[in-house]
C-alpha cells in the first residue's frame, strides 16, 4: 500500500526554509518530548540519497 503525500506550505526542519511545500515525515523526539517534522522536496530528495548511500555501505561490509 502506498499512501500519498500531502504537501502545504509551511517549515522545512532541515533546511529551516520558509513559505516552501513540505510534507510530513515523521515525528522528532528530543528528551522525550515529541513534535512532528515537515520537509520540503530538496530535503526529501537529499535524505532518500543519504538513506539509500548508508545501506549500500552496510550491504558492503563483509558478513
Amino acid at each position: 500500500m502506498t499512501l500519498k503525500k500531502i504537501w502545504a506550505q509551511g517549515l522545512c526542519w532541515l533546511c529551516r526554509r520558509t513559505d516552501q511545500l513540505v510534507t510530513f515525515i515523521g515525528p522528532i523526539e528530543v528528551n522525550g518530548k515529541r513534535a512532528p517534522a515537515f520537509a520540503c522536496a530538496d530535503c526529501c530528495n537529499w535524505s532518500r540519497q543519504y538513506v539509500n548511500a548508508y545501506t549500500r555501505q552496510l550491504d558492503a561490509r563483509p558478513a
